[in-house]
């Protein structure tokens, strides 16, 4: 099996282009937004275009409830697909999809730049932040016997050739219900709280100093100043508290860490 990777940020017209790429490649399969599709149909997963925010709806995305994970991979088995397009807004989110599914690594990745133009890149992100335009590479009709959303257009699309246009699929243009309530915006003080609140479980950290949070559209950034009890393992708690700060901040928020620095400054008896 092999794993073909489209990025791009939200909004930037992944879903668009799946399609027109899928096609390129040979690829009948594509993981997007939480479903697995073969051709015009939906195989197995939960959209998360039905989800009525956008925590819920990137949870959806990145397969993280258990048996929704379970109901694609057992798909996948049963169909043993010779290639996958795995869309997502990073290389991050791509691994993570895939680690879940048990995938193998993704053999070529693709980003939406080489393939769109600036124009449509622009015009896409447009009509998602004017309009709340998303795009599901699916039928109309499949659609909404799947679940229900706001269809606002479905359209054909067609594979330019020199001498006729060839038809390879429909897409539907959609208004999924987490749209309407606008951006989510979590406060770097909301994120310093849960950073406070997971520490308290560790004995080890006597005192939590300065920390520095960057929340970007791709994911996290955090760096915090620790001092620990005199005797512990430094490297050994660094790296429990690492992976349990990700864990909790992933899980309530729904963003991706991507990096947690941690400098111990002090030890203390």
């Amino acid at each position: 099996m092999k794993i073909f990777a489209l990025i791009g940020g939200s909004g930037t017209g992944k879903s668009y282009k799946a399609l027109l790429v899928a096609h390129k490649y040979n690829i009948n399969y594509i993981i997007d937004d939480g479903l697995l599709i073969r051709k015009d149909k939906i195989l197995a997963g939960y959209s998360a275009k039905k989800e009525k925010n956008r925590i819920q709806a990137i949870r959806r995305a990145i397969f993280e409830e258990t048996t929704h994970a379970q109901e694609v991979m057992e798909a996948i088995k049963k169909t043993k697909p010779a290639k996958i397009l795995v869309i997502g807004t990073s290389v991050r989110m791509i691994d993570k999809i895939i680690k879940t599914l048990g995938l193998p690594p993704f053999k070529r990745i693709l980003k939406i730049e080489d393939i769109s133009t600036e124009k449509e890149i622009e015009d896409a992100k447009l009509s998602r932040l004017k309009e709340g335009r998303h795009v599901i590479p699916l039928p109309g009709i499949e659609v909404q016997r799947k679940f229900p959303v706001n269809i606002l257009e479905s359209l054909e699309i067609f594979y330019k050739r020199r001498y006729s246009n060839k038809k390879i699929g429909e897409r539907v243009i959609v208004r999924p219900p987490f749209s309407y309530y606008g951006k989510l915006y979590v406060s770097e003080n909301a994120i310093l709280d849960i950073i406070v609140y997971t520490l308290k479980d560790f004995k080890e950290v006597v005192e939590l100093g300065k920390s520095q949070i960057n929340i970007q559209e791709e994911g996290i950034l955090v760096n915090i100043n620790l001092i620990l009890r005199y005797g512990e393992n430094i490297p050994s708690v660094g790296l429990k508290i690492q992976e349990n700060l990700k864990r909790e901040l992933e899980y309530i928020t729904g963003i991706n860490v991507n990096l947690i620095n941690i400098f111990v400054y002090n030890l203390k008896y």
